[in-house]
């Protein structure tokens, strides 16, 4: 296999990332096999038959045998596969995960990981408010922005090897700290999926019975509250810190929209207050 990267690969986790992963590896010949890991054996077969991976195993050590380790289950968890397998990683593993969190989970793996193996922190900017591999597409990176987040500690070799991985995949790679990565998504991913909930939750406090009245501009708004409730309360929670400084500021808009409409504030300003908000959002279209 000319293009091969790696011979064995394996996903903890064949959701939606991880099997959108697999079948993407697959397509462009950068893994010879993909092996599934995870609990529920009935989902592993019907990936299995879909042909996402190529075997599994419910078997934490048999995962050791490859190359690359995929770390894809909610981020709560990561300590929890890894402690247990960790004597038993090969020389020169790399193990990866996607999560939307770095700094927690690049310190408390690099402490548990064994001088032979090496993480790499990875967040592929990319995915679904749905779950599961039955939503999993080989093209969900490309042209998506991927983050990696070495630390003083990372190998060097790699690190370079799993950028090229992404940037065959079509994404588009950019290496920043793992603080940094936290600060820029608990305002550009965290916040939002925050705000969304929240509008859902307003209605449920009201009256649960007006959401039969929704429409688009609702619907809109509010497809990421679909999100998968494991997954987020271990974002909120491992990126707190920076969320709450987010949430602080957005509150502050908040008020300050609320005091205009107590105030009587002329149609000017909020005009103007609506206005900046559509030239700022556009500039990304």
């Amino acid at each position: 296999m000319a293009d091969e990267f790696f011979n064995s690969v394996t996903i903890i986790g064949v959701g939606l990332i991880g099997g959108s992963l697999s079948i993407a590896l697959k397509e462009q010949r950068l893994a010879n096999r993909v092996i599934g890991f995870g609990r529920d054996e009935n989902r592993l077969k019907e990936a299995l038959k879909l042909g996402i991976i190529d075997s599994y195993t419910l078997s934490l050590k048999e995962t050791t045998n490859s190359e690359l380790i995929v770390l894809a289950t909610p981020m709560g968890v990561f300590e929890k596969i890894l402690m247990p397998i960790v004597s038993f990683l090969r020389e020169g593993t790399i193990v990866i995960d996607v999560g939307s969190v770095k700094k927690q989970v690049v310190e408390s793996l690099e402490k548990i990981l064994p001088p032979h193996a090496h993480f790499i922190g990875t967040h592929p900017i990319a995915g679904s408010d749905r779950k599961g591999f039955e939503y999993a597409k080989g093209d969900l990176f490309r042209s998506a922005k991927v983050i990696l987040t070495p630390t003083e500690r990372t190998d060097k070799p790699s690190l370079d090897k799993i950028a090229k991985m992404w940037e065959k995949l079509g994404a588009v790679v950019e290496i920043m700290s793992a603080d940094t990565h936290d600060k820029i998504y608990a305002l550009m991913s965290h916040l939002p999926h925050l705000v969304s909930f929240s509008l859902v939750n307003t209605i449920d406090k009201i009256d649960k019975n007006l959401i039969n009245y929704a429409g688009s501009g609702f619907k809109d708004t509010t497809r990421i509250a679909r999100s998968d409730p494991t997954i987020w309360k271990d974002i909120f929670c491992m990126n707190r810190h920076y969320l709450l400084g987010a949430l602080k500021e957005y509150i502050k808009i908040l008020e300050s929209f609320k005091n205009m409409l107590e105030d009587g504030s002329s149609e000017e300003s909020i005009f103007e207050f609506i206005e900046r908000a559509k030239r700022l959002r556009e500039s990304i279209d």
